[in-house]
């Protein structure tokens, strides 16, 4: 068994911590969570709050709160397993959530509440222009080609919300042949 030390670790995982920087600057979170993302990928235990900000070099405090987002973002969650020799003390440690079926529901969470606001915010503007018609005449066809995409969107998601992501898989597979 080959035996690799932190800084090789690191090496070998620099290309995930980098896509997880990227991922994290693209939804406008700090670097620091896309760091601890990518620093839990391919981590077989779960790690401690003092041995993430020993790899990353954050504080505990810095930890603690990106750790926090990340479980309320349905990416991580915390592991309260014995610690030392006596398992007498508790410690929080963090994993990666890999169970999809946990994900799902904050994904969709998050896209449906993106969808209801817009729809409701059209619901707004609609109320606004009544009385207004050569303003309403002119964004009617934008407005309408948006109402529809977000209906179809918010349809979408509730069919997902139906089926487990492997049921969905195979039904869209199934259609394919």
């Amino acid at each position: 068994m080959i035996i690799v030390n932190d800084e090789e670790m690191l090496a070998l995982k620099k290309p995930i911590i980098d896509a997880c920087i990227r991922t994290s600057k693209k939804n406008g979170w700090s670097d620091a969570m896309g760091i601890l993302r990518g620093t839990l990928f391919l981590e077989s235990e779960p790690m401690s709050l003092d041995a993430l900000a020993e790899k990353t070099g954050y504080s505990k405090t810095t930890v603690r709160s990106n750790m926090s987002y990340l479980e309320n973002l349905g990416l991580a969650r915390r592991v309260v397993g014995p610690v030392g020799k006596q398992h007498r003390d508790k410690q929080h440690r963090y994993a990666l959530e890999t169970d999809t079926e946990a994900r799902r529901p904050v994904v969709l969470s998050a896209a449906k509440e993106e969808v209801h606001l817009v729809l409701q915010a059209l619901n707004q503007i609609e109320k606004n222009l009544e009385g207004h018609s050569r303003e309403a005449e002119k964004m009617s066809a934008i407005m309408m080609k948006t109402r529809q995409f977000y209906e179809e969107m918010d349809r979408i998601l509730q069919l997902m919300d139906q089926y487990t992501l492997k049921e969905l898989i195979e039904l869209l597979e199934s259609k394919k042949k």
